[in-house]
C-alpha cells in the first residue's frame, strides 16, 4: 500500500521504515485492535505513541473507543480508464506517442491529490532534474526505476538503486552540477565535442542521455518548445489517476522515457 498526500513534507514521514511498518498492519487487519496489541507487535518501537498519533492526526488510520483500524478506504486498480482510451483514441493521429509524454509532463501531470489516498498498486513516475535553461525528465512505468540522472537526484537517499551512478557522483552539490550538465548540453548541441573529460560527462554516458561514437550527440529526445494541446477538463483527484494510468498506456513495453526540454524564459 503506497499513501499519497497533498502535503510533501507529510508525505516524505510517511516513508519513514517505521510508519511504513504500522501501516503494512493496518492494513492487514481485518477487526479493529487495541493499543496493548499494537504495543505487542512493535514492541521495538520507541515512538509507538507518537507515531499513531502522527497517523491519527492525518486521517490516515482512526482511534474510536480505543480501538484502532485503518481510516482510509483501499483503492485497488484504476478509475480512469475510459477518460484515457477517449483521450489517446482523439490525439493519437495528431501526435506521436513522445509528444503526448512531454506534454502530460510539462503541462498536466498533476503530482498530489486533492485529499490522502491509499493506492494497493503502483503507478507512473515522473522524476525531473531542474536547471535555469532546462529540464532533463524521466517518466517510469509503475514499480521500476532505471537508472537514470532524474530517477537519482529524485531518490538520492537510496543510492543502493543507483550503483552506477551512486560510485561516480557521490556527494555532489545539485547546482554545481547542473550547471556543469547545462554547458554539455550546449555544447553537444551546437554539435562541438566536450573539452575535458569529467564525472558530469561521465554521468550522461552512463546514463545513456549522450553518445560519444560516431560523433558526440544527444541519445536522448531534445525539445525547444513545449507541445500544445487542449486540456482535458477534470477535477485534481480524476487528473491524479488520469496522467498516470495514461503514462502507463502511452510507454507501452518501455520501462521509461527521459527526454531533455529547454526551459520557458
Amino acid at each position: 500500500m503506497r499513501i499519497y498526500t497533498n502535503n510533501q513534507k507529510t508525505e516524505q514521514l510517511l516513508k519513514r521504515p517505521e510508519i511504513a511498518e504500522l501501516l503494512s498492519y493496518f492494513e492487514k487487519l481485518e477487526t479493529p485492535v487495541i493499543l496493548r496489541e499494537i504495543r505487542k507487535a512493535f514492541p521495538e518501537q520507541k515512538h509507538l505513541d507518537k507515531n499513531l498519533d502522527f497517523l491519527i492526526d492525518n486521517e490516515i488510520i482512526t482511534r474510536q473507543e480505543r480501538r484502532y483500524q485503518l481510516q482510509l478506504t483501499v483503492i485497488k486498480n484504476y478509475q480512469t480508464t475510459a477518460f484515457v482510451e477517449a483521450f489517446i483514441q482523439a490525439t493519437r493521429d495528431k501526435y506521436s506517442t513522445e509528444e503526448l509524454l512531454v506534454w502530460l509532463s510539462e503541462e498536466f501531470w498533476c503530482a498530489e491529490p486533492e485529499e490522502t489516498l491509499a493506492l494497493d498498486f503502483p503507478t507512473a513516475t515522473c522524476n525531473r532534474l531542474k536547471h535555469a535553461t532546462f529540464q532533463l525528465v524521466t517518466i517510469n512505468r509503475s514499480g521500476v526505476l532505471p537508472e537514470t540522472l532524474p530517477n537519482y537526484f529524485e531518490n538520492i537517499e537510496q543510492p543502493e538503486l543507483f550503483p552506477n551512478l551512486a560510485s561516480l557522483i557521490g556527494d555532489v552539490n545539485l547546482e554545481f552540477f547542473t550547471n556543469q550538465l547545462g554547458l554539455l548540453f550546449e555544447r553537444i548541441i551546437a554539435g562541438k565535442a566536450p573539452r575535458r573529460k569529467s564525472i558530469f560527462l561521465e554521468s550522461l554516458l552512463r546514463s545513456q542521455v549522450v553518445a560519444k561514437e560516431p560523433a558526440w550527440k544527444l541519445t536522448v529526445p531534445f525539445f525547444a518548445e513545449r507541445i500544445s494541446l487542449d486540456q482535458p477538463i477534470m477535477d485534481q483527484q480524476t487528473r491524479f489517476f488520469f496522467v498516470r494510468e495514461l503514462a502507463e498506456k502511452l510507454l507501452g513495453e518501455r520501462t521509461s522515457f527521459t527526454y531533455l526540454i529547454k526551459k520557458k524564459e
